[in-house]
């Protein structure tokens, strides 16, 4: 790569983080173009050069966010919960992978949620999550005699602001996972013969 064409991947890369960065500091509609000129050290006529459009810029942003999440593909979702007989396994497993993913990438998503309807891009991420989540609950839950109350505490307890509250709280990621693990397989198998 040329001098020339490295330059512009770096100050290309500035702008998009410091997009990110004020994007999850104080939301995307409230950032504007000269905050994020002013956040990657470029002028507001380099950053239109870059991204002459929110719709070249928010999506750009979007694979970033994408790539630091790393959902699992819903369609290989099953397959993460192979060899694993107990229900005590397969949520753990469950919560595992819910929570590595917030571990990645909770503020991206949390932007994602809180502002769907500033792009497309954005409601995306957020449908993207959503159908992650939903394929894993699925696959842990589906050798599972699980009632549809409990698939639903299921799937609230594995939530972003669920881990949110458990990381601010004061639990580290092994202990939250754990916790949650326990609790929800406690209430999976209160009825199960032993």
């Amino acid at each position: 790569m040329s001098r020339r064409a490295s330059a512009v991947a770096q100050t290309r890369r500035r702008i998009i983080e410091a997009t990110r960065d004020l994007h999850t500091e104080q939301g995307i509609a409230a950032t504007s173009w000269d905050d994020i000129a002013a956040r990657a050290g470029v002028g507001v006529g380099t950053v239109y050069r870059h991204f002459p459009s929110l719709d070249e810029l928010v999506p750009a942003c979007g694979e970033v966010s994408m790539e630091l999440a790393a959902l699992p593909d819903p369609d290989e979702a099953p397959a993460l919960f192979e060899g694993l007989l107990t229900p005590g396994e397969r949520l753990t497993r469950l919560v595992y992978e819910a929570f590595a993913i917030y571990e990645r990438a909770s503020r991206e998503l949390q932007v994602a949620r809180r502002e769907p309807d500033t792009h497309p891009a954005v409601a995306a991420v957020g449908d993207a999550l959503e159908t992650s989540l939903s394929a894993l609950v699925d696959s842990a839950l589906e050798p599972l005699d699980v009632e549809p109350h409990d698939r639903a505490i299921t799937r609230a307890m594995i939530d972003l602001n669920t881990w949110e509250a458990l990381r601010s709280a004061g639990l580290d990621a092994a202990s939250a996972v754990a916790s949650v693990s326990e609790m929800l397989a406690s209430r999976t198998t209160a009825g199960l013969p032993e």
